[in-house]
């Protein structure tokens, strides 16, 4: 029994340390992407590398499918999420035929998203086979959406800015892309104006500095619904980076699409999701766009369709 309860025990703390924070920054000479324990602050080295695969502008994870992506520049890499990594280069990434580049990526509905520093400024959607990107929301160019992340949780897309027009401050914002809007959160810490990675899961946002950790020793961690300060992390970056990178890695986050209410009991799909679908499709919440389409409207019959084709598949 003592054998058996200590493989139990030691099941539920490798299981608790995967669902963790993902952080890179792209420091001249040899960089590190870490896995950060957001509970104790210690942070493991996944992946170790003087090459622009080791140094991420932007990146998102895939729970789906358990991909972690990043990029430098306009090229976009991916690894099966794990210690270590393995990184692929899937190649450059385009928007009108053209390579462009991209500071800050997210996921949501089998695709990634990106913004840029330079012209246009905006959301993207980019296409993780392809690598083409689409414009979504080209927003005001007094932002500065270096650090973007999706909270699994409720789908909604957040973006970090070091600037923001007149009248607002630069912080942590909420993206409504089917809206074309913006709704300010939180502000930036003490005196930084330079935080360019982000990372959102189960309402709390991670704001990831630069570095070196002898000039920016913590990020940042904040509650969303106050937009308050609720703790810090120890950096662990040894160089200056212009840009950093921030993904939040919850396997099984959504565990399953249809399984709308997040319950746990059994059965996991019941009315209630039924209901929470339809109270998000009524909200333009963009979690409803399950057919994951572009258009305009954003939500429409197909993603009734789509959600009961999800529902009638079940939750493995």
């Amino acid at each position: 029994m003592k054998v058996r309860l200590l493989a139990l025990a030691a099941g539920l703390a490798a299981t608790t340390a995967q669902a963790q924070l993902i952080v890179g920054n792209d420091q001249s000479g040899s960089a590190s992407i870490y896995h950060i324990d957001v509970t104790t602050g210690v942070n493991t080295i996944l992946y170790t590398s003087s090459t622009n695969e080791a140094k991420p502008w932007g990146m998102a994870y895939d729970p789906a499918t358990n991909t972690l992506y990043w990029n430098n520049g306009g090229t976009l890499y991916s690894s099966p999420y794990g210690n270590p990594l393995v990184p692929t280069t899937l190649g450059p990434m385009t928007f009108n035929g053209t390579s462009v580049n991209f500071v800050a990526l997210a996921f949501r509905n089998g695709k990634l998203l990106g913004t840029r520093n330079i012209a246009t400024e905006a959301v993207y959607e980019i296409d993780p086979v392809t690598l083409v990107a689409t414009q979504l929301y080209v927003y005001n160019t007094a932002y500065d959406f270096g650090g973007l992340d999706v909270d699994v949780t409720n789908q909604k897309l957040y973006g970090l800015s070091d600037s923001a027009p007149a009248g607002e401050v630069r912080g942590l914002y909420e993206i409504n892309v089917p809206g074309q809007s913006t709704s300010f959160i939180a502000g930036y810490p003490g005196t930084e104006t330079d935080i360019d990675g982000l990372a959102v899961h189960d309402g709390k946002a991670y704001y990831v500095t630069d570095g070196p950790n002898t000039v920016q020793a913590f990020f940042y961690v904040y509650d969303v619904a106050t937009g308050n300060q609720i703790g810090t992390l120890p950096s662990p970056f040894i160089g200056s980076g212009t840009f950093s990178a921030a993904a939040f890695v919850a396997p099984g986050a959504p565990a399953c699409y249809a399984n709308c209410d997040g319950s746990t009991g059994t059965p996991l799909l019941t009315a209630n999701d039924f209901q929470c679908f339809l109270n998000k499709y009524a909200a333009n919440d963009t979690y409803a766009n399950c057919d994951g389409s572009t258009g305009n409207p954003l939500l429409t019959a197909n993603d009734f369709q789509c959600f009961l084709n999800k529902y009638a598949a079940g939750c493995s």
